[in-house]
């Protein structure tokens, strides 16, 4: 059926015929600091703006 035993496929000793490299670390670093500036910066405009995004206060309120 579906599944076959170590000595059928690619390899003879249960080797799988997709091979995932480890990911470098600089791209690690990168797609967590990359998504997390930009939430921080969502955070600091929702901070500044948000009243006026919202509609609770008009920027033109003095």
């Amino acid at each position: 059926m579906a599944g076959h035993g170590p000595s059928h496929g690619a390899g003879a000793h249960g080797s799988h015929p997709i091979h995932v490299h480890p990911v470098r670390p600089l791209y690690r670093f990168f797609a967590v600091a990359l998504p997390a500036s930009m939430w921080f910066f969502v955070m600091y405009r929702a901070r500044k703006d948000g009243p006026a995004l919202l509609g609770w206060k008009h920027p033109w309120d003095h």
